[in-house]
């Protein structure tokens, strides 16, 4: 599960365990709107004007990035 919170962070959590895996501070404004698929996630802020998308399966400089690794969700 996704939590974004008010300073611009964001919680990755393992419901099944209810262990926090993870935290990136992604906005310097409060996430208003997360909307995630099989393919990717965006991420919307209050007062932001971009809105922010991770794939959540890609290559960067030959290394596999993979949604399975909650570290991954945000690199590149």
């Amino acid at each position: 599960m996704l939590i974004g919170l008010s300073d611009g962070n964001i919680w990755v959590l393992d419901t099944r365990s209810n262990y926090f895996l993870y935290q990136q501070k992604l906005l310097e404004c409060a996430i208003t709107k997360i909307t995630s698929s099989v393919a990717r996630i965006v991420i919307e802020g209050v007062a932001d004007t971009k809105i922010r998308a991770w794939e959540l399966k890609k290559t960067i400089a030959d290394i596999d990035y993979d949604a399975a690794d909650p570290n991954y969700f945000f690199a590149g």
